[in-house]
């Protein structure tokens, strides 16, 4: 079976290349190739992955193609796949949820057949519906006609089965008219505004802790000297998460290359094995600037230990590429996770050169393949950012985090400071 990747350039979406596949139903363990269009060849467009530059003939693979792993839907998205084509939540369904799924997801990159069958959808309902926009009065209190839209066919045509993650979410863009429409359903010609709503699974009020607080920790991850996008909004129990993969610019939107670690890292199984030191490795060999990514990256754990957001996977992190630069994207996902009632542990950890788990800064520097010159800049460049921990605790109660969160913290933030204090 085949599917047909497009990629959006210079303002349209054009065919990229032909993925056949020799067994959908054995899942991403199965055989494929990949088959460049020869006119997209000819101009020398971009890649739908860092992992695989265009090229002529075939290029045939062990596998799916890694970048994949970033199209199919999870969560509130793949459930509601799963509920339309009632297919059982198994790896040898995600290639029926690939051709239904990414109508318009993050990045760059969508499948033909996914937007297709949206826009066949589409065709078989009123006419006006696609066109319906909301107020922002009508969004934040969820409006009857609002809560209609969106649960007969929001779920689709916003793009939350283009987006993974366990939060419910929805696409929204808000038009050059001021009104809010499912992502899908509004020209970029007519766009003034992308978000992502994220709402609270709703199961108890530690999910609705987490969310709430994840606007404090993006504020207090910028004030730490991070790499932060536009701030989200907190309002009336809804996250509005600023979109990074798009800009819009008076006469059109630019679409941002974006990539997980998951992809680069060819990680198949969400379960599969892997730590921060493979993670690290597979980042320097793709961004611009390998050293200021890893202080980054390295910085970005500290803040997650301190704070305790263990939901870390590789799914967590990504890559983007502007303006020819291949750098980490702003962090997001950013939340109290430790709150979150299913227990979740951190999926990546530093190790030594035996797989034995580290925890302290020291070690995980001498772990590190790097010279001694630039594990020495690492040292002063993180002694630095333990300083600037001193002043995290005031800006936590500024932000007005809990004070449950503050005295749970308490002991996570003073021993990441010690650790820095001392390399």
């Amino acid at each position: 079976m085949q599917c047909t990747i497009e990629i959006f350039k210079g303002g349209w979406w054009q065919e990229c290349c032909t993925i056949t596949v020799e067994d959908p139903s054995a899942g991403f363990t199965a055989p494929s190739t990949i088959s460049y269009n020869p006119d997209y060849l000819f101009e020398g467009r971009f890649a739908p992955s860092l992992r695989y530059r265009p090229a002529p003939g075939v290029v045939e693979l062990p596998h799916w193609p890694a970048f994949l792993t970033d199209l199919i839907p999870q969560g509130d998205g793949r459930q509601y796949l799963q509920d339309v084509l009632e297919l059982p939540d198994d790896p040898g369904s995600d290639w029926r949820f690939l051709l239904m799924g990414p109508i318009n997801p993050v990045g760059q990159i969508r499948v033909r057949e996914a937007a297709d069958a949206y826009r066949e959808r589409m065709r078989q309902l009123d006419p006006k519906w696609s066109e319906q926009g909301f107020t922002t009065e009508e969004v934040l209190s969820r409006s009857e006609a609002f809560t209609e839209h969106f649960d007969a066919h929001g779920i689709f045509s916003s793009g939350a089965t283009s987006i993974q993650g366990l939060a419910p979410k929805l696409l929204l863009t808000q038009g050059k008219d001021g009104l809010w429409y499912a992502d899908a359903t509004l020209p970029d010609s007519q766009a003034a505004r992308h978000v992502i709503l994220k709402l609270s699974r709703a199961r108890n009020l530690a999910d609705w802790t987490i969310l709430r607080h994840e606007a404090i920790y993006m504020r207090l991850a910028r004030e730490m000297g991070l790499h932060v996008g536009e701030l989200p909004e907190w309002k009336n129990d809804m996250l509005f998460v600023p979109r990074f993969d798009r800009t819009v610019t008076p006469d059109r939107v630019i679409r941002h290359h974006q990539e997980s670690l998951a992809s680069l890292a060819m990680l198949f199984d969400p379960q599969a094995p892997a730590t921060h030191n493979s993670m690290l490795e597979i980042l320097r060999q793709f961004v611009s600037d390998p050293h200021q990514a890893t202080l980054e990256y390295l910085r970005r754990d500290i803040m997650n230990l301190a704070l305790g957001n263990t939901d870390n996977t590789p799914y967590n992190t990504a890559i983007q590429t502007v303006n020819g630069e291949v750098r980490l994207t702003p962090l997001y996902d950013f939340a109290p996770m430790y709150l979150d009632t299913d227990d979740l542990s951190r999926t990546l950890e530093w190790v030594d050169e035996n797989g034995n788990e580290i925890t302290n800064w020291a070690d995980v520097l001498h772990s590190l393949p790097f010279s001694n010159a630039e594990k020495d800049v690492l040292r002063r460049e993180l002694r630095a950012f333990g300083q600037q921990m001193e002043k995290l605790e005031s800006l936590m109660q500024a932000f007005g985090m809990s004070d449950d969160i503050m005295t749970d913290r308490y002991y996570g933030i003073q021993n990441q400071r010690w650790q820095l204090g001392e390399l």
